[in-house]
């Protein structure tokens, strides 16, 4: 096989914001690697992990080769398992694979396991064909390598379709899902047949100003904003702060994104959360009340292209039984999710 240079592997990737290189490796991420010092360890490591992101690019080769080093999340929710790679070929789902190798990250933080990996994906169709591999949403993934067969040609893909910016929390982040294609906003984006950027970040949520720039800064046709569910969590933010860190974080979208579509999510449906806030800070019944007056006092504003949807419209009391730990989805709650997104704005956003 022959093997691509790390300088051109680079420019074959999709759906991050940054990259770290090494000698011969490049890693891709979801926040700006010079600021990444900015961020709490958690929140930089989740913005490591490659939700969304994928390599793109034209072959006539009938075998990929991907070496890396990896780092995956070992917790699982309702014991599916996690870190796959999905394979598209021609816009089409083809294959799903897990590497061989890598090391897992265990909830303290510390590694078991040789983090190199190999993810070998042969058979594919003869001939000039698109090729998109996704890479592992619960995990951080540094490529040392790609390899086609010894003859094939390779030329970029660039994705240039309409594109849809996401930020969320970790049920937008969906490390839960079994395979980074079956997170919602892939499912969503991979229906509409759309360009997608996802900054789930899980567990760091938190209507920052660092993620209202990074999302500002990005090429978009539309921007979603799923908020809420993290600053429940111990009251991190009274309601109050709430409603202004909400307005905050779309003003500075809107410094260069003033007319592009938006839509605000409330949380989805959680039983232990829904009526009951923490720490003196509002309930997901109020955060849903509380970002609806946000986008009907930007509309009264001037502001024509913002629309609020309420978490319940995609996930609701009836889909209880898809939440194993009454917080996160599991695969089929996730792809439940991203076909409701669809067909209720999805479907429609874009012109």
């Amino acid at each position: 096989m022959r093997e691509i240079p790390i300088a051109e592997v680079e420019g074959l990737l999709e759906g991050h914001v940054d990259v770290r290189r090494r000698p011969g490796a490049v890693q891709p991420l979801r926040l700006p690697f010079a600021e990444s010092t900015f961020y709490d360890p958690f929140n930089r490591w989740v913005a490591s992990t490659a939700a969304g992101v994928r390599l793109r690019f034209r072959t006539d080769s009938r075998s990929v080769r991907l070496t890396a080093t990896q780092h995956l999340a070992s917790t699982a929710v309702g014991g599916e398992r996690r870190g796959a790679y999905d394979l598209f070929v021609d816009g089409k789902p083809f294959a799903r694979a897990w590497g061989e190798g890598g090391a897992l990250m265990a909830p303290t933080g510390g590694l078991t396991g040789d983090p190199a990996i190999t993810v070998d994906l042969e058979g594919l169709p003869a001939g000039d064909k698109a090729v998109e591999l996704w890479l592992p949403q619960a995990a951080t993934v540094s490529i040392t390598g790609v390899m086609l067969d010894d003859d094939a040609r390779l030329a970029p893909a660039p994705d240039e379709r309409p594109r849809i910016v996401f930020h969320g929390s970790s049920i937008t982040h969906d490390m839960e899902a079994e395979g980074p294609a079956a997170t919602w906003p892939a499912v969503a984006s991979n229906l509409a047949g759309v360009n997608h950027l996802n900054l789930g970040w899980g567990g760091s949520c938190l209507l920052s100003g660092q993620a209202a720039r990074i999302i500002r800064d990005q090429r978009a046709d539309a921007i979603v904003l799923k908020l809420g569910i993290n600053v429940h969590s111990e009251g991190q933010m009274k309601e109050r702060v709430f409603a202004d860190s909400t307005h905050a974080m779309i003003s500075i979208i809107r410094e260069r994104h003033a007319g592009t579509p938006m839509v605000v999510i409330s949380p989805i449906f959680s039983a232990a959360r829904d009526e009951a806030g923490s720490a003196g800070g509002p309930s997901l019944a109020r955060m849903r009340e509380v970002l609806s007056e946000v986008v009907k006092t930007r509309i009264a504003a001037g502001d024509g292209a913002i629309r609020y949807l309420s978490g319940l419209e995609l996930f609701s009391a009836a889909d209880a039984h898809l939440l194993p730990d009454d917080l996160h989805p599991n695969t089929e709650g996730y792809r439940l999710m991203g076909e409701r997104f669809y067909e209720k704005v999805l479907s429609s956003l874009l012109p």
